[in-house]
């Protein structure tokens, strides 16, 4: 009689209906946890690229802010004399020769800037240079800004000449707060049309405690630069005398600021005080466009009362570079800059839904209509997130001046 050996239900495996469960459910439970895991990445990675656009954006409105702040410094004080000396042609070298008027184009973003077709930059404390930049993220046109301001310590205080200037030279009534090294813009308050910077050299103070003659010299002083003479441009009478700062310490800030590719905020030091190669500096990223508008004080009584656009009459650059007491009057008006900031996040997500991003940006939507800028955003471009942010920066320096 055959013996038929059977297990005990206890000692046998899984069969394959059970087997097929478990892995069903193993399966179901790790997408599961993968989704749940994809889900918190998907969320860490956009509160993280929102975080870095508010600090982008932060530095970026901290820079705008403390160059507009300062704008003015050193020179200010001079626009209201006489013919006021806001507008006059900058003429500039330094260690690589001259840098104004240009005589080149200057680096990308702004090597479309040309305010008059001859190379010429003003000296004015603030000017919007609308559709001046067009970074390769945008694809649109943003705004620049030019920026001047001294640091000297005498605050802007204007020497007057006793003597005619020599190419080498500069006779003063006193020389007090001077010292080798400082920066010096030459200018004319009665002709107003041009104005030199240069630099007092380092042999000053080595003789007299106090030295009426300042020599000049170094690597900013130039005896003519272009078709401006030191000795021959400028008269006793009507010439005078505004430190600006040095190439060290007090550093004087004349900039063209505005967003280049990468959707990043970079400014250009026109006088290359540190160099040629170190004129060119990138100051914030995530900065995607920039556009400005001019505070006005219409009536005269020192607050903003109006804002214009750098395309409305009387505010464009022709228009303010025009050299008219109108357009030096309204130079003296401007109060204030209120800047826009369009920021984008480098990480593109997978959806238009998951961006959130809105098909119109809108920058100084509490103004008229035709102050404000809107952005459409292609179909592409909302795939990234954006934050707008808006900041009105005042020219501390203006503020006191009536025009």
């Amino acid at each position: 009689m055959p013996n038929h050996f059977t297990l005990p239900r206890r000692h046998r495996g899984f069969s394959l209906v059970e087997l097929m469960v478990a892995l069903v459910i193993g399966m179901v439970l790790s997408l599961a946890v993968f989704s749940v895991l994809a889900a918190w990445e998907g969320r860490k990675r956009t509160v993280t690229g929102l975080n870095d656009l508010e600090q982008a954006g932060n530095l970026a409105l901290y820079h705008l802010d403390t160059w507009v702040r300062s704008a003015g410094g050193g020179f200010s004080g001079a626009a209201a004399v006489g013919n006021s000396i806001y507008g006059c042609r900058l003429h500039a070298k330094a260690a690589g020769g001259q840098t104004l008027p240009r005589t080149e184009a200057l680096p990308a973003p702004f090597d479309g800037v040309d305010l008059d077709g001859d190379g010429n930059v003003p000296l004015v404390p603030v000017l919007i240079v609308p559709g001046a930049t067009e970074p390769g993220d945008s694809g649109e046109a943003s705004d620049a800004l030019l920026i001047m301001g001294g640091q000297h310590p005498l605050a802007g205080a204007a020497l007057a000449l006793s003597a005619a200037p020599a190419s080498d030279s500069l006779t003063l009534p006193n020389t007090l707060g001077l010292s080798a090294g400082d920066l010096l813009l030459l200018a004319d308050n009665k002709a107003g049309r041009d104005c030199l910077v240069t630099q007092v050299a380092s042999s000053f103070g080595s003789g007299d405690a106090e030295p009426t003659s300042v020599p000049l010299g170094g690597s900013f002083h130039a005896g003519t630069i272009g078709d401006v003479s030191v000795a021959s441009s400028f008269g006793q009478d009507s010439a005078m005398v505004l430190p600006l700062g040095s190439a060290g310490a007090q550093t004087p800030q004349f900039l063209l600021v505005g967003v280049g590719d990468h959707s990043t905020l970079f400014s250009y030091d026109l006088l290359q005080t540190a160099g040629a190669d170190a004129a060119l500096q990138a100051r914030a990223q995530g900065v995607f466009e920039m556009h400005a508008l001019y505070g006005v004080d219409s009536d005269g009584d020192g607050a903003v009362d109006a804002w214009a656009s750098p395309d409305d009459d009387g505010y464009t650059v022709d228009d303010l570079l025009a050299g008219t007491p109108a357009a030096k009057a309204r130079l003296l008006r401007i109060k204030a800059l209120r800047v826009g900031l369009i920021l984008r996040a480098t990480q593109r997500e997978k959806s238009a839904a998951e961006s959130s991003s809105p098909s119109e940006l809108v920058l100084f939507s509490d103004l008229a209509e035709g102050l404000q800028v809107r952005r459409t955003l292609s179909s592409d471009a909302q795939l990234y997130r954006y934050r707008v942010l808006e900041a009105t920066l005042v020219l501390r320096n203006n503020l006191a001046l009536k025009g």
